[in-house]
């Protein structure tokens, strides 16, 4: 597949990814607060990370994600995702492939002003051959670390991550 419009030209490597476009209408409170956060044409990276046939997740509140946060300028997709892994939760991880590209279109509910958002999902495995979990993760909005072998029923996006696990772990 071709790497989406506006991506950085590493995609291009990667012939195959799962590739999903959204349209997500927001209330104008919410659309205002992902312009100020600077979500508009920015890209997001992080990595489904798997261990003995089990994902690497990490829970904020009441709801469990892969782990991942913004892409730097400074940085390539991939070096983002390696660094996202490690903040959330203290595992150094190798890139082994690009899980899927997820294209959001935000809509102003009321005014039909729209930015896009990129997220990228890379694959990868722990560095270390036996992994330890932080007791206490040092990013302040990660509530938990954990492996699971299933996904969580409430696990963000959980249509793609399950796709990801079937295919990966």
């Amino acid at each position: 597949m071709s790497p989406p419009a506006g991506s950085p030209d590493v995609f291009a490597g990667y012939d195959e990814f799962y590739r999903t476009r959204e349209r997500i209408e927001l209330d104008p409170a919410r659309f205002r607060k992902g312009l100020r956060r600077g979500d508009d044409g920015a890209w997001g990276v992080g990595a489904l990370v798997a261990f003995e046939g089990r994902g690497l997740f990490v829970r904020e509140g009441d709801r469990w994600l892969l782990p991942g946060g913004r892409l730097e300028a400074d940085e390539t997709p991939e070096v983002g995702a390696k660094r996202e892994v490690r903040e959330e939760t203290g595992l150094d991880v190798e890139i082994t492939g690009l899980g899927a590209v997820a294209e959001q279109t935000f809509v102003d509910r009321e005014s039909g002003d729209s930015y896009e958002f990129r997220f990228a999902t890379f694959l990868g495995h722990p560095v270390a051959s036996a992994p330890e979990l932080p007791d206490a993760p040092d990013d302040h909005a990660i509530d938990e670390v954990a492996w699971h072998r299933d996904v969580p029923a409430d696990t963000f996006d959980r249509d793609l991550v399950v796709r990801l696990f079937e295919a990966y772990i």
